[in-house]
């Protein structure tokens, strides 16, 4: 059973600093869990001499300042962490915020809740989604995600507009899938329904190379994990949201989080019987959904349904 500690990533309406990636965002927020469960206020750390000023702690918690070392760990070893495997997490953590974001050439196209979201992506331990009407964004080809994109371009642009903007958003989305062909990827397991193989994004030639582009993730990759709810599911597979995901972080103890998209937006999930919620949901959405096999069977008649 997962557990229930939530991830406070940065708060909705905040500037997005740039400076660390999600490394210092999950080491941020593991930190702020740390004293927040001991009962310690920003000014106690202060007095007890483990760190200069408030200012400088809440800095450090919601990721806008670089990290050192040196401090991460006074504080960690102040708020009783003492083992050598979570210090040694922290450490890595500390090291990997100083890698600069590939995304920080694309902040003209990828607004602060996405930036938030592929930051948190990086330092996932396992990922899992639901998507309702959609594939998810990890596993789309480049024409499916385009064919999206230019249906949902901004108002108020000219035809060049639109179409540079779309293109550099499409290669931010194929940059974010390299996460899953990278040498350590974290574990990710996508429910879809099956409503949307048949909604023929970009038309039948688009949709049938991202019904076989599904077909090889699930049976090629060994950290990829692929199920179909078929359309005979009844009200059992409402689900509380249309686009869900759930990541978890590694660290000394479970650290997660909940992200919902909506259109143009997102949110993040922080209050501990929300999580419970949408986690939960996910669970028996998995369970719903048909097996391996079944799915895979799903996909094969898709896929010969659109041959000719």
């Amino acid at each position: 059973m997962l557990s229930s500690q939530p991830l406070f990533v940065v708060p909705d309406g905040a500037k997005p600093s740039g400076i660390p990636a999600g490394a210092g965002r999950v080491l941020g927020a593991r930190l702020r869990q740390l004293r927040e469960g001991l009962g310690l206020r920003g000014a106690d750390v202060v007095k007890a001499g483990v760190i200069g000023s408030v200012a400088t702690l809440s800095r450090i918690e919601n990721a806008i300042t670089p990290l050192r070392e040196e401090t991460v760990l006074a504080l960690a070893r102040y708020y009783g962490v003492t083992e050598a495997e979570e210090l040694d997490v922290m450490a890595g953590l500390v090291h990997k915020s100083h890698t600069d974001v590939w995304w920080g050439e694309f902040h003209d196209v990828v607004p602060g809740w996405m930036e938030r979201l592929i930051s948190v992506e990086a330092s996932a331990k396992s990922i899992r989604t639901y998507q309702l009407q959609y594939i998810p964004g990890l596993l789309q080809t480049g024409p499916y995600a385009r064919a999206l994109m230019q249906v949902h371009s901004e108002p108020g642009m000219n035809a060049a507009q639109v179409e540079r903007n779309v293109e550099r958003r499409v290669q931010v989305r194929l940059i974010r899938q390299g996460l899953l062909q990278s040498s350590s990827p974290p574990q990710y397991y996508a429910v879809i329904d099956e409503n949307a193989l048949v909604r023929r994004v970009g038309g039948t030639a688009v949709i049938r190379e991202q019904l076989r582009q599904l077909y090889s993730w699930e049976e090629n990759r060994e950290h990829v994990h692929l199920r179909i709810i078929p359309f005979d599911r009844g009200a059992e597979a409402l689900a509380p949201a249309a686009s869900m995901t759930h990541l978890t972080f590694p660290s000394g103890r479970e650290m997660d989080m909940v992200y919902l998209e909506v259109p143009d937006s997102g949110t993040y999930v922080t209050r501990t019987q929300d999580l419970v919620r949408y986690k939960l949901s996910l669970t028996s959405l998995w369970q719903l959904a048909a097996d391996r096999t079944e799915t895979l069977r799903i996909l094969e008649r898709h896929i010969e349904g659109l041959e000719g």
